[in-house]
């Protein structure tokens, strides 16, 4: 049934849009966690909005946290010797299906990594995971190709919509560098995903940026001048960069 309608795939894409949120919810709690159990954070206190830390804590937890996580890396590429695929290159080379198993070592040590204070961002893990549970939900209904790699895209475009709070965003993100263009079939999964990944992430951690705008003046035919200048400098260099690629 699934492979047979469009409407199951729309679903589908649903389903894997909420998890994302899930993904990214429990990602960022875990981290909290560990931030709060190593660096004796009071609760609602984040790490980077710290004036003073402990130096000895702020010494010892990443480097003790930072040998943890090699030694656990060693035992795990003699387990698993095999590189893991990340979202992109399994669309490209894999029709869309990703380990489970690997997806979740990664999702691991991203927040571990984080945990202990490296500067390590959480969106790859985010995407990581997310997506490598869009894949065996896939596999689990036999998936076409073409519609594996759309769900693959769909579990990205959530966890980057939640991660952000920016479903345009998360989609773009998925056509762009997990589905490496846009179509019209994958259209409305990776945006019902993306927004349902964005609802999800934002009921259960809601996000409080903390920016203010003051009001901004008029644009003037001055500032639109500067605006073109810098298009055409962008576009020259990317294409100068791409050229010599």
């Amino acid at each position: 049934m699934v492979r047979a309608r469009e409407s199951s795939l729309i679903a589908l894409a649903a389903v894997v849009g909420a998890i994302a949120g899930l993904v990214v919810t429990a990602m960022g709690a875990g981290v909290d966690t560990l931030h709060r159990l190593f660096f004796q954070l009071e609760p609602g206190v984040r790490l980077s909005g710290l004036l003073r830390l402990d130096p000895a804590i702020a010494i010892s937890v990443p480097l003790v946290g930072g040998l943890v996580f090699g030694i656990a890396r060693e035992l795990i590429a003699h387990w698993r010797p095999e590189r893991e695929i990340d979202p992109i290159e399994a669309n490209a080379l894999h029709g869309g299906r990703m380990s489970l198993l690997g997806s979740v070592i990664v999702a691991a040590q991203t927040v571990w990594s984080s945990g202990v204070g490296a500067s390590v961002g959480l969106e790859a893990g985010y995407t990581q995971l997310a997506s490598g549970l869009a894949s065996r939900i896939g596999a689990a209904f036999r998936l076409r190709r073409a519609d594996l790699r759309i769900l693959v895209g769909c579990g990205a475009a959530g966890a980057i919509s939640g991660a952000f709070g920016a479903p345009f965003g998360g989609a773009f993100y998925a056509f762009e560098l997990v589905m490496g263009g846009y179509t019209a079939s994958a259209l409305v999964p990776i945006a019902i995903a993306a927004l349902n990944g964005y609802l999800v992430a934002k009921a259960f951690s809601p996000m409080q940026l903390g920016l203010y705008a003051d009001a901004m003046g008029p644009v003037t035919g001055k500032d639109l001048v500067i605006a073109s200048a810098f298009g055409v400098i962008a576009a020259l260099v990317g294409r100068r960069d791409s050229a010599a690629a």
